[in-house]
């Protein structure tokens, strides 16, 4: 059996670059992240799955995967609440299971992966920054000593390149929620703005007494400022309120 091709550090990290300017949030990343980890460490005659767990408050999923092979490789040791990755995760230590059908640390999860065709797995933590979370890279192979030294700690190097590429991309989608949440914002800044105008114009009061009615009648109807003020615009033919952005 050949050894993978493993990619150079500096190619590694511009691959993590390039999947997070190819992908459109932080999932899309993690699946991409999967696939490309998957095939990476795959060589002729030895196909690699792979899945990411993230573990928070004791609970475990697999937020991606490189195809359904892996999620169910994942689920596998969810059911049991114990095994190589989820012990990477807990204790965040590298895992490595070079033989199954030759260790014994989890005799019924190793019966069970072993008759769904899996050999040898190896699971590398990911630093994440949240204390309260934590997240491993899952590899699995149908092959006994699928992963020598050399993979181990290029594996090792290459989650390390992942997960600050997975720090940037869950930091680029809070930045991107707080524009939306801006946005939203300032919107509603604008309609209430003009409801207030409409109601000042009509009653010939002050832009406080103005903004006192619209709030009475927001939490007379137990709605949004803005719907009740976006309701006043629409009644003066002003129709659907917009903010442009540049």
């Amino acid at each position: 059996m050949e050894d993978p091709q493993l990619a150079e550090p500096s190619t590694v990290v511009a691959d993590i670059q390039d999947l997070l300017l190819d992908t459109p949030d932080v999932e899309a990343f993690l699946e991409e992240l999967a696939r490309h980890s998957a095939a990476l460490f795959s060589s002729p005659g030895n196909e690699v799955y792979c899945g990411i767990t993230l573990m928070r408050h004791r609970s475990a999923g697999t937020v991606a995967s490189s195809g359904e092979r892996a999620r169910m490789l994942d689920e596998l040791q969810y059911n049991f609440n114990d095994g190589p990755c989820l012990r990477a995760c807990r204790e965040i230590t590298q895992v490595h299971i070079p033989d199954f059908d030759k260790d014994n640390t989890w005799p019924e999860y190793n019966k069970l992966v072993t008759e769904n065709g899996i050999r040898s797995v190896l699971a590398v933590p990911f630093p994440l920054s949240d204390e309260a979370a934590r997240a491993g890279l899952n590899l699995y192979s149908e092959h006994p000593n699928a992963f020598d030294q050399a993979a181990v700690q290029r594996a090792n190097d290459y989650v390390e390149q992942a997960s600050k590429g997975m720090r940037l991309a869950v930091l680029i989608a809070q930045h991107s929620q707080t524009a939306a949440n801006l946005r939203a914002a300032m919107e509603s800044r604008t309609v209430i703005d003009i409801a207030t105008g409409i109601i000042i114009a009509q009653n010939r009061c002050t832009q406080e007494e103005a903004i006192e009615l619209i709030k009475k009648a927001s939490s007379n109807r137990n709605v949004k400022l803005r719907v009740v003020a976006q309701a006043i615009v629409e009644s003066a033919g002003g129709g659907q309120i917009q903010t442009v952005f540049k």
